[in-house]
């Protein structure tokens, strides 16, 4: 018995050794961590390979020499590499969830092929299916492109849930699609009916850790507004003020999660597959609206934003002011939101406007513009979304922001750029338009900045020349301008953009008569003017100076090197060759691909050489000693091998 104990610990300590070198020599060779699971299945594959080595070469056949143990251990990893690189070309590490995650997983897989067969059939239905992108510039062009746009929309309507708010998140892209695709995606309406009251009423005493009874003294248990991701009621706190609730759809996030699994690989399917796909760069965006929607999932990140809104709000002259919901931080969670009830109509409503005279709209419509452009410029918390059900027009007559789920921010360094983008855009000042947009973005290689300038002025006289009119196109036509030219447009800028864009149409049905481009030039104006008085040139110095102190205190120890280096003809001039770590990781790369390739090689020729020939001491009735050395050398020429197909592999999947 006590043999036999000692036979089996035997066998599991040569295991754990066997594998622990196993394992470190699989990451050496391949240079990436490998799983446990996948080492010990290839262990064993490779231990089987040298049992049946054995078996055809040694059992029965001849008496077993020490000579034989290198050949069998190189069996045992060559066969355990090749195993692990077969794997990772199959099925790469992370593809797979943990044995934990089996039954997760095949539940998401589940419903996620429900899912799609739901979308399949009502893109079918809707004539989505197949999908061929129609740009001819003619009347039947238009036609059938407002036919698809219609058809979209039908279908985004019946798919519900985030597939609504993508459709919604489109409609705003002119950059990106045609005129007939934004107008139809534009009347796009969420028709849910609300969740049931007792859902949602666990799911507020969940996240307020108590009865409804211990917070409101009164709730109204019919939402005044309900969408795919939320609803609103009003209620009314034990102190006595009226509130309005902001409550999410019970058991929504991960409805909401297994839509944007699936948007993001129809995205990652379309891009891969089709022209018009690259060209739109349709993953970016998915992955964009994937992140905007996961934030408005967490009302923390509202309640965040309006914090900051308010704060900025309060250090505006009143001319410049909107007005904040005031929120009861205590009462916010990631599913709840408790906010001040507004009086008032939003924009979209037609009582709004019906009960304000069109002075008053024109002066809340330039109170809103200046308000704006302030928070890109100054503030660098903007809200990014000012479409008109996102605009309160209070019974006073002030302006009231809803909705904080989308607000840019912006550091001070792309406040000033974006700042004199806009300004200069709006004084229509072509060269200092050209110069501030050029400086805020990456200029390819081959591109000719000349015609580009010369490009981007004819825009500029063209779009606010004289009689012309602003409107969203013309951002949308700047930014594809940009794209046509291989310009990469920064997000925060095209967030911009897009905000005020989005708050052109806002003015326009607030206000039909108002002059955007008079008003946004005098704006414009004004703040250059402002700039040039002796304040503001003195607080600029001051800000300037202070910044190149540090710099003015080294410059005369550097002076001094120099002209000493200088006069004993010591100055010297270095250029470093692939300064860009890129650049060096590359070469490096590529060099060590190249090395591993020729040794390759190199072993797989001499191996050959040394097989086939006779010479050298019998080790074995039917191999020289040469012959297992060149066994030996093909074992580390396939080793080689499988390194460089390995990074091949992965190079090829990364790119």
């Amino acid at each position: 018995m006590g043999a036999v104990i000692w036979d089996v610990a035997l066998v599991v300590g040569v295991t754990i050794i066997f594998m622990a070198i196993l394992v470190a020599f699989a990451r050496r060779i391949l240079g990436v961590y490998i799983g446990i699971g996948r080492l010990f299945v290839a262990g064993i594959l490779g231990v089987a390979a040298e049992v049946g080595f054995e078996s055809q070469v040694v059992w029965g056949k001849q008496d077993y020499t020490p000579a034989l143990l290198p050949l069998q251990i190189g069996i045992v990893f060559f066969v355990a590499i090749a195993f692990l690189v077969l794997a990772e070309l199959l099925v790469p590490a992370g593809s797979l969830p943990r044995p934990d995650q089996w039954i997760p997983a095949i539940t998401a897989r589940f419903e996620r092929g429900r899912r799609y067969a739901e979308i399949s059939r009502i893109a079918i239905k809707n004539g989505l299916v197949p999908f061929r992108p129609n740009t001819e510039p003619t009347a039947a062009g238009s036609a059938e492109r407002a036919k698809q746009a219609r058809a979209l929309r039908g279908a985004l309507e019946s798919a519900g849930g985030a597939f609504v708010k993508l459709g919604q998140l489109l409609s705003t892209r002119a950059d990106l699609l045609p005129a007939e695709f934004l107008d139809e995606l534009a009347l796009l309406q969420q028709r849910v009916p609300p969740a049931p009251w007792p859902d949602v009423r666990a799911l507020l005493e969940a996240e307020l850790k108590g009865p409804l009874e211990s917070v409101f003294s009164s709730f109204d248990t019919t939402p005044i507004a309900a969408a795919s991701i939320g609803q609103v009621h009003k209620a009314t706190l034990r102190s006595g003020d009226d509130v309005a609730v902001k409550v999410q759809r019970p058991g929504i996030i991960p409805v909401v999660e297994r839509d944007l699994d699936i948007t993001l690989r129809l995205a990652a399917r379309l891009e891969r597959t089709t022209a018009w796909g690259r060209d739109l760069g349709i993953l970016g965006l998915a992955r964009s609206f994937a992140g905007s929607l996961r934030d408005e999932l967490d009302y923390r990140i509202e309640a965040t934003n309006m914090t900051a809104m308010a704060l900025t709000q309060a250090r505006h002259p009143k001319s410049e002011r909107v007005r904040i919901p005031t929120h009861y931080a205590d009462l916010c969670t990631r599913k709840v939101l408790v906010l001040e009830l507004i009086d008032g109509h939003t924009l979209s409503d037609a009582r709004a406007l019906g009960e304000h005279s069109p002075a008053e709209l024109n002066d809340q419509a330039k109170r809103l513009l200046l308000s704006t452009l302030t928070q890109i410029i100054d503030d660098g918390v903007f809200h990014a979304d000012l479409h008109p059900g996102n605009i309160i027009l209070g019974a006073d007559g002030s302006i009231v922001l809803l909705d904080f789920g989308s607000v840019g921010r912006l550091d001070s360094q792309l406040r000033s750029q974006i700042g004199a983008v806009l300004l200069a855009f709006y004084r229509g000042d072509a060269a200092t338009f050209t110069d501030a947009l050029l400086g805020f973005v990456d200029l390819p290689d081959e591109i000719d900045e000349t015609a580009l300038r010369r490009q981007i002025g004819v825009f500029v006289a063209t779009k606010l020349g004289p009689g012309a009119s602003i409107d969203v196109t013309v951002f949308a036509e700047m930014v594809r301008m940009l794209a046509e030219n291989q310009i990469e447009v920064p997000a925060e800028l095209a967030t911009a953009f897009r905000a005020v864009g989005t708050l052109e149409g806002t003015l326009r049905h607030l206000s039909p008569s108002f002059d955007l481009l008079t008003e946004a030039s005098s704006y414009a104006s004004d703040r250059v003017a402002r700039e040039l008085t002796p304040k503001a040139i003195a607080t600029t110095l001051n800000s300037e100076l202070l910044a190149l102190m540090p710099i003015i205190r080294r410059l005369p120890a550097r002076i001094d090197r120099l002209t000493g280096s200088l006069a004993e003809g010591r100055l010297s001039l270095n250029i470093r060759l692939f300064a860009d770590a890129r650049d060096r990781v590359l070469i490096r790369g590529l060099v060590n691909t190249l090395a591993v390739t020729v040794l390759a090689a190199a072993f797989g020729v001499i191996a050959a050489m040394l097989l086939i020939s006779d010479g050298g001491p019998q080790v074995t009735p039917t191999l020289t000693l040469f012959q297992i050395f060149g066994y030996l050398l093909v074992v580390l020429s396939g080793l080689l091998t499988l390194r460089v197909l390995f990074d091949v592999f992965r190079i090829a999947r990364r790119n």
